[in-house]
């Protein structure tokens, strides 16, 4: 093959490629906006059930949200319809497995998710990712926590993940994006799903602007090594 003819198949992989990137990103939907937060949809593959994401600016530091949102024992108080957080296992300082119901209104079965999140962060943006994934098996190991979990008549929820950005900003606020997809299995009625992907993100980074104002995340912060990896999030409680 003649160099021309190199050149000519790399500029046409790389063209086709930054155009299913740029297709990728703008198959999102607006679908609200409002208390300065914006929410959109997006088709999952062939899932009838659709991806959302929410994206606001929050005027706390990356510390103070990462300090907010790794903190099991909280997500009553800003996920919305979050209720029984567990701790299940934590494999490494930013790596845990941890349980969450969530509520739906009668007659629908309440949720429940076993999870497991990881964080890691870019040293060159300072940008931390918390990367969130259904982990339904997680627990056929019969570990000690497990067996302390609700007996309750629930949906195990098979299929769920997505991830929450924390990107620094002047003024040592935060923006904030928040993009999950969860099929919650079992039988729901799609006025229910439709209402549940637009409300759920809008009042979880409501839940979470509130949140973070609590003086005890206001003082955390993330320690670092030479690398710019996390080392420790100082918590004051």
């Amino acid at each position: 093959m003649t160099m021309p003819i190199k050149l000519l198949l790399l500029f046409m992989v790389f063209f086709l490629s930054q155009g299913i990137a740029a297709h990728s990103e703008y198959d999102w939907h607006l679908v609200r906006d409002e208390d300065g937060i914006q929410i959109y949809l997006k088709k999952f593959l062939d899932d009838d059930v659709k991806s959302f994401k929410g994206v606001t600016h929050i005027p706390s530091s990356v510390d103070s949200l990462l300090a907010v949102i790794i903190d099991v024992e909280a997500c009553p108080d800003w996920i919305h319809h979050c209720t029984n957080p567990t701790l299940l296992l934590r494999k490494a300082f930013l790596e845990i497995y941890h349980y969450q119901i969530h509520k739906l209104p009668f007659p629908a079965l309440n949720r429940e998710f076993i999870l497991h999140s990881k964080v890691t962060r870019s040293p060159e943006t300072g940008a931390v990712l918390i990367h969130i994934n259904a982990v339904p098996e997680f627990c056929s190991e019969k570990i000690e926590p497990c067996t302390q979990l609700s007996d309750r008549q629930m949906v195990r929820v098979e299929h769920s993940h997505g991830h929450y950005l924390l990107e620094p900003l002047e003024n040592d606020s935060t923006r904030v994006t928040w993009t999950h997809h969860t099929n919650p299995g079992g039988y729901l009625p799609n006025w229910l799903i439709n209402r549940l992907i637009r409300e759920v993100p809008f009042r979880t980074l409501q839940g979470l602007r509130k949140k973070v104002c609590e003086e005890k995340y206001q003082k955390s912060r993330l320690i670092t090594n030479s690398e710019g990896d996390i080392t420790a999030l100082k918590i004051s409680r």
